[in-house]
């Protein structure tokens, strides 16, 4: 996109706010420093539910989930190992992920369904 300012091709969208039928996009050029907005919009509204509802039907949980890099007795391990005096930052390098994942998941605010 060019700056409507300097015609330069450097630029940058800052912030995208979706509604039902338009798109604003908040842009900003690297090399004058100007900023400006778009507004695209839409014959037909954009598919999926609108902003903040939930999706229909059922989320894959857990292991199920295509993304998934742990499984149940995975959770159930990381959180008997925390209970026993392991710290985070041990279980983060033994796991392979940051221990602020792991710090949620021992609180139960990830995974919630594995008790």
């Amino acid at each position: 996109m060019r700056c409507r300012q300097c015609s330069s091709k450097n630029t940058r969208v800052t912030c995208t706010d979706h509604f039902e039928k338009i798109t604003k996009r908040y842009c900003r050029c690297l090399d004058c420093g100007a900023k400006y907005r778009t507004v695209e919009s839409y014959e037909i509204a954009k598919p999926g539910p609108p902003k903040g509802k939930a999706r229909p039907g059922n989320v894959a949980r857990g292991s199920a989930h295509g993304s998934s890099i742990f499984t149940e007795s995975d959770i159930l391990e990381m959180r008997r190992l925390h209970r026993e005096g392991k710290t985070l930052k041990y279980l983060a390098e033994k796991y392979g992920v940051g221990p602020s994942y792991i710090s949620r998941i021992v609180r139960h605010l990830q995974w919630k369904h594995v008790a």
